[in-house]
């Protein structure tokens, strides 16, 4: 989700590996949030439930709708909110081993990390977008109102070949034929802009300003009304400060929780859905609530690290094959919920709660097997043999230089 939802890493070590950027309880937390987004879509084809959506403040008709919306039960769906919590986890995961390499002295290879997080990410994705594809021939998509709003709406029925070439480069902000893809767009821009965010992060943390790049972070949303101003860059942001922090100063995962750290993260849970809470319909409220959901998504995240909140849940071995399986079933997900409520349609669209782990699950053990692993293989080879290219490269033009000086210095002599 990457961290849109990606595989797992071994803990890292107080040594400080490099190598090993993510902890298992992330992992955890990171496929709790893969199943919330999956949970999300299938209740999107409730056309009552649909005209709410991604939209905190608009309130659904029915009195059950209501409850679901605007109670705790919100996080069991709360979708856009797990995605924040995805990105947060991208910033910490993409930063830590460089902070790793530079708290131990040693140069991070960037030739190395660019093809590398190319092809981690273009791949599953272009997969992804063939999959989705493949559905809309099998299970053509339709315009009728009566499916709601997300299945109409939400999802184009063309197959353009300009717009799906875009698509395959990751290039529109919004309108895919998976349209979880959006996310990825947002990832792809961060690891574009990685390099200058380290920079700014480094140089704030050098004097003791680290403070400064999160309350920018958390004013984004307030002044502009949206989490996902600047393609969500105030939100990798937070994750990265983190990141370059734990990165300086790592730390094992206590064996215990700490006191009051679990209470800490229920509290967090319930602040994540704050825009849904009844009185916050106003402009103003949803301003300070989105601000408020992605320090509690930070915060969450901080307490599972180092307070070790809710390890015994996200060290549980369901949970854990969760997060192995967390970006394949982010990918794959969705266009199984459009095409199952597509061939459904005679009954009731909560059938697609059961019916979409159903179908998803499969499917997306395939994909991970056939797909992301694969990907993740061909991600470290070409990223190792770009940078050793680079590096003789490099060590050609320096010993080429070195002859050139000597024979200047020869001829220099001899007149």
């Amino acid at each position: 989700m990457s961290s849109s939802p990606s595989a797992p890493a071994a803990a890292p070590p107080p040594s400080g590996n490099p190598a090993a950027v993510r902890l298992v309880e992330l992992d955890g937390l990171r496929g709790l949030a893969a199943v919330v987004v999956l949970i999300h879509h299938a209740l999107e084809t409730v056309p009552a439930l649909a005209e709410v959506g991604a939209r905190p403040g608009v309130l659904p008709t029915g009195t059950f709708n209501r409850i679901l919306t605007q109670s705790p039960l919100h996080l069991l769906w709360a979708g856009h909110e797990a995605v924040l919590i995805f990105f947060v986890l991208s910033g910490v995961a993409l930063t830590y081993p460089v902070a790793r390499r530079h708290a131990q002295g040693r140069r991070f290879d960037w030739v190395d990390y660019a093809p590398r997080r190319f092809v981690r990410l273009w791949l599953p994705a272009a997969a992804s977008t063939t999959f989705a594809v493949i559905a809309m021939l099998l299970v053509p998509r339709s315009a009728n109102p009566a499916l709601g709003h997300w299945m109409t709406v939400t999802h184009p029925t063309g197959l353009g070949a300009r717009q799906m070439l875009m698509e395959y480069l990751l290039i529109p902000k919004h309108a895919y034929r998976n349209t979880v893809l959006w996310s990825l767009h947002a990832e792809a821009i961060f690891s574009f802009v990685l390099p200058l965010m380290i920079l700014g992060v480094a140089l704030c943390a050098r004097r003791r300003l680290s403070w400064l790049p999160v309350a920018a972070a958390l004013a984004v949303p307030v002044i502009t009304a949206s989490p996902g101003s600047g393609s969500y860059l105030p939100v990798f942001t937070v994750g990265a400060v983190m990141g370059w922090a734990w990165g300086h100063n790592p730390a094992p995962v206590p064996e215990r929780p700490r006191p009051w750290a679990t209470a800490q993260a229920l509290v967090c849970l319930l602040l994540i859905t704050l825009a849904w809470w009844p009185g916050m319909e106003s402009h103003l409220a949803q301003r300070v609530a989105n601000a408020v959901t992605l320090a509690a998504a930070a915060y969450l995240v901080h307490l599972v690290v180092r307070a070790g909140a809710l390890r015994g849940l996200l060290r549980s071995r369901v949970v854990q094959y969760l997060g192995l399986m967390s970006f394949s079933l982010y990918l794959v997900h969705e266009p199984v919920v459009v095409s199952l409520r597509l061939l459904t349609q005679s009954i009731s669209p909560w059938w697609i709660l059961v019916l979409a782990p159903l179908v998803s699950a499969p499917l997306t053990w395939l994909f991970q097997r056939c797909i992301e692993a694969p990907s993740h293989r061909l991600a470290r080879r070409t990223g190792a043999r770009t940078s050793a290219r680079i590096a003789r490269w490099s060590e050609r033009r320096r010993a080429a230089r070195q002859v050139s000086r000597i024979s200047q210095l020869d001829r220099i002599g001899k007149e």
